[in-house]
Parts: C-alpha cells; sequence; structure tokens
C-alpha cells in the first residue's frame, strides 16, 4: 500500500512539473533569431484548416502593405474570404472581415495567436530569455498568459520548431520549412489539446 501511495505521489508531480523544468537557463546572442523571420513581400499559399470536424480548404495570401503591417487573406479558390487579418507595425491585430461561423472571440483570439507566433513579431521582447537541452536551444518569449518558445538546434543554424505554451505544458507547436528568399516553403500549425490544425505549401514563387 505505501508502495503504491509513494507511485501515485510521484506521478502527481510530475504531471504538475513543467516541461521545461529540466532545461538550462544559458546566455546566447538571441539576435540570431531574426535570419528566421519570415519576410513577407507576397507570398501565395494553397492553405487547409481542420477545425474540429470542418474543413476548409483554399488560398492564403501574405502581404507586406506600403504601411509595413502585414495582411492575412485567407479565401476559397472562387474568391469568397473565409478572414482577412491585418497585423500593423506597432503590434495591433485587426480583423477586417470574417465568416459568421468563425466569428467568435476564442476562434479569432487562436488564429491571432497562431498567427503572431509564426510571423515572429515578439522578437524585439527585452524580457526574453534562452534555455538549452543537450541538443537544443530554447528562446523564450513572455506573454500576458504563458510564452512563445522559437526552438533551434544548439548553435542557432537551424529553426526545429515554434511553441506556445503555458507554464506547464505545450498549447501549440508550429513549423516553418524550406526557405526561399526568406519566405518559408512550408508552414504547419497543430494545437495539442483539440482539432485545429492549419497547414500551407506556397505555390507562387
Amino acid at each position: 500500500m505505501r508502495c503504491l501511495l509513494f507511485i501515485s505521489c510521484c506521478c502527481i508531480l510530475q504531471s504538475c512539473s513543467s516541461l521545461y523544468s529540466n532545461l538550462q537557463k544559458t546566455q546566447t546572442d538571441k539576435t540570431c533569431l531574426q535570419k528566421f523571420k519570415p519576410e513577407f513581400k507576397s507570398a501565395l499559399y494553397s492553405a487547409k484548416i481542420d477545425v474540429v470536424g470542418k474543413h476548409l480548404s483554399g488560398l492564403v495570401v501574405i502581404k507586406k502593405m506600403p504601411n509595413s503591417s502585414t495582411r492575412i487573406v485567407f479565401s476559397n479558390e472562387m474568391g469568397f474570404t473565409f478572414f482577412d487579418f491585418e497585423f500593423e507595425q506597432d503590434g495591433n491585430f485587426k480583423v477586417h472581415s470574417i465568416i459568421k461561423q468563425m466569428d467568435k472571440k476564442s476562434v479569432i483570439k487562436t488564429l491571432h495567436k497562431d498567427f503572431e507566433l509564426v510571423l515572429m513579431q515578439n522578437l524585439e521582447n527585452k524580457t526574453s530569455y534562452s534555455l538549452k537541452d543537450s541538443n537544443l536551444l530554447y528562446t523564450a518569449f513572455p506573454q500576458t498568459k504563458g510564452f512563445y518558445y522559437y526552438i533551434t538546434n544548439a548553435d542557432c543554424s537551424e529553426l526545429i520548431k515554434m511553441q506556445r505554451a503555458s507554464r506547464k505544458k505545450v498549447v501549440v507547436e508550429a513549423i516553418m520549412q524550406n526557405y526561399i528568399n526568406g519566405i518559408p516553403d512550408t508552414i504547419g500549425i497543430s494545437h495539442q489539446s483539440f482539432q485545429f490544425d492549419i497547414g500551407l505549401k506556397r505555390i507562387e514563387r
């Protein structure tokens, strides 16, 4: 009985510990992440989005505007717009349009944070710090709730993945791969606790 109690306590403590608690703090040059920040002058992607059993497909345009804001527009092949978002240079976020089925505060907030993670808009955050394990380097950017993590190999020459996380677990994991002239060819965003997946494949170069 005592043995079972001990094992149960260990399991509870393990479940309460942070996924990042075993990482070591380290000093690094955080500017190394700048080379992974995508330079979206104008990029067209084939898009697939799965939201809790519903599948949407079409085209996503990510474009840098003359006022230095970034516009993200998702529409179907016929030109019907699902959503039209704008990330302003000062960090503000605008919803220009969104379909009724997606016009929910929780959905908009989720999409906002997902694309903010991928656009890497928080690299100037001076409260950031670095962690490492034996193979990977984690650069953490504290948010109002949770953290954004940009995870590279040890010498920061390759972006492995990005994460949005609470203090204890990963909420969202994302990748950007095969950069061509500063623009990733493939973007993937996957939520860990419910079905909400975004897949983008560039079709114009």
